[in-house]
């Protein structure tokens, strides 16, 4: 999936005037490929570029990031021709193409990459006009990036027509094996809603399901013993009575809290742990309802829905007045803000003998990139921590002198097609009061 993304495809515009026209070309008919398909687009007759070959570096380059449709530098990278005859039509799908649907439909439902489309195209026809003039008016090149100008612009036209299409929702189901790997596990099955994000509003986020919470659902069912232990057994302290209270922040579909009620139901935990799946947007809120009234009976509902502003969150209002023992989160910094008040979030929420678990996206390009660097910064290591109060340099903390640290972290490298294009890896990170 990952190749069909428009971030990876889409070459930078900041090098258009490198950029050849049957680079174009193939990136315009993968985007078509993903969006329409089956819509006619024959505005170029059969013929074999004259020259297949530009001065320059012969290998290709691939913008993995939102920052291709922003980029305006004066790399004079040259990027090679493709040997292959130019089509005379876009409007054949190319042979593979329903083995690839399930990743397309993916794509297509995808409100980032789509938006990403629209920007690049809407850049592309801005600056085309001297891209084309660069060519001699009737030499194969300058023929065929005048028919590619007029090919955006159909194409954005397409995406301009197409929005009461694109607003569909779909239906993910997962698999998660249990028992580090011990033969004859049960899986854990979950089955979520992934609904359209608005185009205007970008706050919901947490309408679809991430790579983050995929990858951490994973781990949690692999290793549940190491991320669901009950943290609370304190010398002459009875825990037996007292219910395990576990918090997802930014919960969006609800997979973190779904995969941890199964799990705990699947082992038969007394008494029944109290699991809170909170977040903001309304739209988020009323998706993670169903997610959680989809897979689990009226009967039997572990699961409650908060709503909880990381800014300022009320703690003075059940169920945040108690702190909780494991609090969950998957990719929830979207912003250089969010860090700093998750951290202030969890140290009013999270118990003093609690476990906070962090799982985000290593972002190597587009809006999101050098976030996790901001993370790193705010969840210092215990090491640095320690350091920092030798030299006087102890932040507030929980004013009696504890203060939230990495204890632990685990980078995770991407699986498959699990993730968005511009994700590198993952980091895992325990943070606890120290």
């Amino acid at each position: 999936m990952a190749s069909l993304a428009p971030t990876a495809t889409l070459p930078p515009l900041g090098r258009l005037s490198s950029t050849p026209g049957q680079t174009v070309l193939q990136a315009l008919q993968s985007l078509r490929s993903v969006y329409f398909p089956h819509q006619p687009c024959p505005i170029l007759s059969q013929k074999k570029p004259s020259n297949p070959t530009r001065k320059g570096d012969e290998t290709p380059f691939i913008d993995s990031g939102y920052a291709s449709a922003e980029e305006d530098d004066d790399d004079n990278e040259r990027i090679s021709l493709s040997k292959a005859s130019i089509p005379n039509t876009f409007a054949t799908p190319p042979d593979d193409y329903d083995s690839d649907e399930d990743a397309r439909e993916l794509l297509r439902a995808d409100p980032f990459e789509r938006a990403f489309a629209i920007k690049w195209l809407t850049g592309f026809i801005s600056r085309a006009e001297i891209w084309v003039a660069e060519e001699e008016e009737d030499s194969v090149e300058g023929l065929l990036r005048s028919d590619l100008l007029e090919a955006s612009s159909i194409i954005l036209s397409a995406f301009t027509g197409d929005d009461d299409e694109a607003e569909v929702d779909i239906t993910r189901s997962f698999a998660f094996s249990t028992g580090q790997g011990k033969a004859h596990s049960p899986n854990i099955h979950v089955e979520l809603n992934d609904a359209p994000i608005s185009s205007e509003d970008h706050t919901s986020v947490g309408l679809q399901s991430w790579g983050s919470c995929i990858l951490f659902a994973e781990k949690l069912c692999a290793l549940k013993d190491v991320y669901l232990s009950d943290p609370r057994p304190l010398p002459g302290v009875d825990t037996s009575k007292k219910p395990l209270r576990i918090l997802e922040l930014g919960a969006g579909t609800g997979m973190l809290s779904i995969v941890t009620a199964k799990l705990l139901q699947a082992e038969g935990a007394q008494p029944q742990p109290e699991i809170i799946a909170t977040d903001y947007h309304p739209d988020v809120l009323a998706n993670l309802r169903k997610n959680i009234n989809t897979n689990f009976s009226s009967s039997s509902m572990p699961i409650e829905v908060e709503v909880l502003d990381w800014e300022s969150p009320e703690t003075d209002r059940a169920p945040f007045i108690e702190r909780f023992d494991i609090i969950l989160a998957a990719d929830v910094v979207y912003h250089p803000e969010h860090a700093k008040w998750i951290e202030a979030c969890v140290s009013k929420l999270l118990h003093k003998h609690g476990v906070f678990w962090m799982f985000m996206a290593i972002r190597g390009s587009g809006r999101h990139e050098g976030l996790d660097k901001i993370v790193d910064a705010t969840f210092v290591s215990k090491e640095v921590a320690l350091r920092e109060r030798e030299h006087g340099g102890v932040r507030e903390g929980d004013g009696h002198g504890q203060r939230l640290v990495v204890v632990e972290q685990d980078n995770i490298q991407r699986q498959g097609g699990v993730g968005r294009a511009d994700e590198n890896c993952y980091k895992l990170s325990k943070i606890v009061w120290v």
